[in-house]
């Protein structure tokens, strides 16, 4: 194990194997030299550790950045790699860790000189150096580009390798060189269409079937065996290549996965992108839709869940038909509940998700006959037992009430109140929490409205909205919602300060109609109603009878999800950001998208 095996702290610039590979001579492919250089212990590497290697080698990349256009080093190392690699597909079980060992270190390497080159050079200075073959003449390689071979052997281990232990470093290094390419769209200002690199990966004659590993890989999390658990460890434990642990976690080979298929997913290319369609053809989802409701923590699984939707109808089916749906839901509420700065796009789409959702009226009334026994994340007030679909309300209401006053971002709140709304016609036994949530939010943007100077079309929307699903539930539920019209004849003085607006006329008439049909029924009442249990008996009894006809008809409410023109001016920098902040490779880019 040799020269670099004898220090986590080892100054890099003295190694003398890494000097040589970057120095000024030509070393032959049949030299021993590479084997002693990719024959090192492996250690699984974190962001930071990657962050840090990459600062640590900028010395000796530089280095080959001037010699390599003479010796061809870097190509050498990359016609070893495939060499190493083609061996490794062809192994038996037992000889899998020896070849993966090396292919593994190759690409370690390969991999960080392509960083360098990236944040340095425009493409055709990468390709350039991609290419180079030194003094070595053309015909002792294939003749095929090189830049080729290296793209589609990193297909070939994705596409092929096994997924077990000792593979799995190999996989996931091959993961991050295929992102490190990508990310070349980050550092120059060419579309991605004029980028060779990109042609070649979205042109491959290998993309449906990467695309399909990748979805393969991100839905075996069972057999996502970590790295440390693997028999080898190599040149990323020596090179610092040779660095003191961190604490910081090490991607898994799913979620690393499921980061390579956002970013090819969401790249926006004149003709059709493969591995979108790939999306929109898969028909296998049992796997799937169990890992990604294990995953809705990672930011990742939720873009991937939305394209999911939004672009394979038969997957969205599936979803909607399931009777566990909460263990999707839910986890999408505690993101939209727990949003912050640092998170508000998780937010954003998981509310778009839950939009998509609602458009359709059996997850509407499946919502309210699925009871949740103890929601633990909901710190608001102890919820012991509540309906999905009361938490739903409760979520969405929440977060209106806050993006109105504080955030102030329209897109958030109309996504919020179009779910609202398209659930309204089947909200069902609501219980009182919930129905004051709601009713207060009206409270609330009443009181701010009324006092407002500014901003007043955006809380008179909202205010509409809300009107409307309120007479919604009452045109289509009301004998399932004693509690709402509880809680409404108890705050009826709030909507009696809107009737004579004429923006909230006509909705207000409806709702109005309704109180009073249910405070006559109480000032019939031989007894004084002041119990609130009394009250409820005469709503529960005086509901049967209530005259629906005598309400004024409106449009069904019904929001669909339309996705933005351009969407790419807000998925591109974001899906980089989630490979910067939970990939293991470090990106020198102001280009992300941050709240």
């Amino acid at each position: 194990m040799g020269a670099l095996s004898s220090s986590l702290n080892q100054d890099l610039s003295q190694n003398d194997l890494l000097l040589k590979f970057v120095g000024k001579d030509h070393i032959p492919l049949q030299d021993a030299f590479w084997n002693d250089l990719l024959s090192f212990p492996y250690k699984p590497l974190t962001v930071e550790d990657d962050k840090k290697l990459f600062e640590k080698n900028k010395f000796l990349f530089n280095h080959l950045a001037i010699n390599n256009l003479k010796t061809g080093n870097f190509g050498t190392l990359l016609r070893i790699f495939l060499k190493k690699s083609s061996y490794l597909l062809q192994s038996s079980n037992n000889a899998v860790t020896k070849y993966s060992l090396q292919t593994y270190n190759a690409l370690l390497v390969t991999r960080y000189y392509l960083q360098h080159l990236v944040h340095k050079f425009p493409e055709c200075e990468v390709i350039k150096h991609i290419e180079n073959r030194g003094s070595m003449s053309r015909d002792a390689f294939k003749a095929e580009s090189l830049v080729v071979q290296l793209i589609n052997g990193l297909m070939n281990i994705l596409i092929a390798l096994p997924i077990f232990h000792d593979t799995n470093p190999v996989r996931r290094e091959s993961i991050n060189a295929l992102l490190v390419l990508l990310s070349i769209e980050l550092f120059t200002t060419e579309s991605i269409t004029e980028l060779k690199l990109y042609n070649i990966i979205f042109g491959s004659s290998k993309s449906r079937d990467l695309g399909l590993a990748l979805i393969t890989t991100f839905s075996n999390q069972g057999k996502d065996l970590s790295a440390q658990g693997s028999s080898f460890f190599g040149l990323g434990d020596i090179v610092g290549l040779l660095l003191p642990a961190t604490e910081n976690e090490v991607p898994s080979l799913s979620r690393s996965a499921a980061l390579l298929l956002i970013v090819l997913v969401n790249q926006y290319i004149a003709s059709a992108n493969p591995y979108r369609n790939v999306l929109s053809s898969i028909s296998d989802f049992s796997k799937l839709y169990h890992n990604i409701c294990i995953a809705l923590e990672y930011e990742e699984t939720t873009l991937l869940l939305y394209h999911l939707l939004h672009r394979n109808e038969q997957f969205k089916t599936f979803v909607l038909s399931q009777s566990d749906i909460d263990i999707l839901v839910v986890p999408m509420l505690r993101a939209i509940y727990h949003a912050n700065d640092s998170s508000c796009h998780h937010m954003y789409m998981s509310l778009i998700i839950l939009l998509i959702l609602t458009e359709d009226v059996e997850f509407n009334k499946k919502v309210h006959e699925i009871v949740l026994k103890s929601v633990s994340w909901y710190v608001d007030r102890q919820l012991s037992e509540i309906t999905l679909g009361g938490l739903i309300i409760l979520v969405t209401t929440r977060t209106i009430q806050y993006n109105l006053l504080k955030m102030r971002d329209e897109y958030l709140h109309t996504n919020c109140l179009a779910a609202l709304a398209n659930m309204s016609s089947q909200f069902s036994n609501l219980n009182s929490y919930v129905c004051q949530r709601l009713v207060g939010l009206f409270e609330v943007l009443a009181k701010t409205y009324n006092r407002a100077k500014q901003e007043l079309v955006a809380i008179e929307k909202a205010l509409r909205i809300i009107l409307e699903v309120l007479n919604s539930c009452l045109s289509n539920q009301l004998i399932s919602n004693t509690n709402l019209i509880y809680t409404m004849l108890y705050n009826k003085h709030i909507f009696d300060t809107f009737r004579n607006n004429p923006a909230f006329q006509d909705i207000i008439s409806n709702i109005t109609q309704v109180l009073e049909y249910f405070i006559s029924k109480l000032e019939t009442e031989k007894d004084v109603c002041t119990d609130v249990d009394t009250v409820l008996k005469v709503i529960v009894d005086s509901s049967p009878k209530w005259p629906s006809h005598r309400l004024q008809k409106f449009p069904e409410l019904k929001f669909k999800y339309v996705e933005e023109e351009k969407p790419e001016e807000f998925f591109i920098p974001y899906v980089w950001s989630l490979v910067s902040d939970y990939s293991s490779v470090y990106l020198q880019s102001s280009s992300f998208k941050k709240c």
